[in-house]
């Protein structure tokens, strides 16, 4: 069972990180500070004109956010096969539990719809094929609610990632498709762009099936989380943003985007449709039912450039950006506290000058600030794992053990979650440069459990109400609080 908080009225209910700013190259814990350098050279790495320097060691926080992302899509990291029996697929699903302890990780981020299909029981999408070998097949029991238990006997959360748009993979005609699949019984509201089928954005009805498939999760499972991830709108470039990817979608614009005068602007505004009204359904089915499902969002790493919009990053314009080539403004989704947390996907190196971690971890750091959304940094191990990779930097065992010292400089920094599960596995075909960072991060950085972190609520209460103080403890308190809503420890 889940702990939970009695909430106090929604139109009082704001969650408080209660953080304080913390300056680059801050003294923590009065370790001594290093400069960091470029990969075997004695050159310096800056952040805004100033060099960044990181504790020389890492001080494991008592709590910390630490998860992995599982992938299902073609079976990347999970299950090892199609058409496994129960028995096999509880067993590998056990296996990557352990492996999970070993790392002393204590969440768990896991693909349940890839594609418009589910490894859940539902009554909206079909089972997938990465499940079974064929959609819409049933494996004859329920994996997901089996792996939500078996994740909580560990103490770990499941967090359910879903993918909202997203129907095919390549290229696949949509008759192929099961027979239940939504996008096959309305394939007037998909567009087909890059040679892949996509749910239109554009119209409602699609914002209320998306809407629907999560609330059904939420309603029917124990999950700890709802998780979307980056892909949202098909990437477009150039002059090419404010083109319609197809005549569909710009029927669709013609019957529902007569208040923008601008395709990008339109687009923004469907996707902030679905992400609020999720939010919202979310946050009135906690109320109702006294429980503490999170939404959280992982998207791509730079919102957007400063030199486009002052808001943005100080990364160059070729680089893409979430905001104006995925049209996902997630900025402002933290911005209005639609969202409980945001793991940006910050893939890339110190020295990386289109996407320099530094810069861009600091940027959210700083958007986080005066919100109530909590911070995850999203790391990328399968570009160090991977043997084809010569980006020379990727060839550091320590540049993301130092994205993690980095991390350790910001108070706005809950925890950290790694992509992906087969990446974070000692492995003869991996580089070595990974395994030798996943053993130093099992020894040196992760050698401990740490709690998940509770999330601080302040409650404005008017009149007297059961709220929990930070205790746990049942109180009552006329007046603006401070409360702590228990997560799985």
């Amino acid at each position: 069972m889940k702990k939970i908080m009695k909430f106090a009225s929604m139109t009082t209910l704001s969650v408080c990180m209660f953080l304080s700013a913390v300056a680059v190259n801050a003294d923590v814990n009065n370790q001594p500070l290093e400069s960091l350098k470029r990969y075997n050279t004695e050159q310096s790495i800056n952040l805004r004109g100033q060099q960044i320097k990181l504790p020389t060691n890492f001080q494991t926080e008592k709590d910390q956010f630490r998860g992995i992302w599982v992938s299902t899509v073609f079976n990347l990291d999970f299950p090892n096969q199609k058409n496994m029996s129960e028995e096999s697929y509880k067993a590998n699903y056990r296996e990557l539990l352990n492996n999970l302890e070993n790392l002393n990780m204590n969440s768990v981020i896991f693909q349940v719809r890839p594609k418009a299909d589910t490894f859940y029981e539902s009554n909206i999408n079909p089972w997938s094929e990465y499940l079974t070998g064929q959609q819409g097949k049933s494996p004859g029991w329920d994996p997901m609610a089996w792996m939500i238990e078996e994740t909580h006997k560990r103490g770990m959360e499941f967090h359910a990632w879903f993918n909202p748009y997203r129907v095919t993979t390549g290229n696949q005609d949509i008759n192929t498709l099961a027979n239940d699949n939504w996008a096959k019984k309305n394939p007037e509201k998909t567009f087909n762009f890059g040679n892949k089928i996509y749910l239109n954005p554009g119209e409602p009805e699609v914002i209320k099936h998306v809407t629907d498939t999560v609330m059904e999760v939420v309603e029917n499972y124990d999950v700890d989380a709802i998780h979307f991830d980056d892909y949202f709108y098909p990437n477009r470039h150039g002059s090419d943003i404010e083109k319609f990817y197809t005549q569909s979608e710009k029927n669709t614009y013609d019957k529902y985007g007569g208040n923008f005068s601008r395709v990008s602007d339109w687009r923004r505004d469907n996707v902030d449709k679905l992400i609020s009204g999720i939010n919202t359904k979310i946050n009135n089915y906690n109320l109702t039912n006294d429980d503490n499902v999170e939404f959280g969002i992982s998207p791509f790493g730079i919102w957007g450039h400063e030199k486009n919009n002052p808001l943005g990053s100080k990364t160059p314009t070729s680089s893409t950006s979430s905001h104006d080539n995925q049209f996902a403004d997630t900025r402002k989704w933290v911005k209005n506290n639609w969202i409980d947390y945001i793991a940006p996907q910050v893939y890339w190196a110190f020295d990386t000058a289109a996407a320099p971690y530094g810069e861009i971890t600091h940027w959210w750091a700083d958007t986080v600030k005066g919100t109530d959304v909590d911070l995850y940094i999203g790391h990328g191990p399968y570009k160090k794992a991977d043997v084809n990779n010569t980006d020379k930097n990727w060839k550091n065992p320590n540049e993301i053990l130092n994205q993690l010292k980095f991390n350790s400089l910001y108070e706005e920094i809950g925890g950290s979650i790694f992509f992906r599960y087969k990446s974070m596995l000692e492995s003869p075909s991996n580089a070595p440069a990974n395994n030798q960072f996943i053993k130093t991060l099992k020894s040196d950085f992760f050698n401990k459990k740490v709690n998940i972190p509770n999330k601080s609520f302040t409650v404005d209460i008017e009149e007297e109400e059961d709220i929990f103080d930070e205790n746990g403890e049942l109180s009552l308190i006329p007046q603006i609080v401070k409360a702590i809503k228990p997560r799985r420890n």
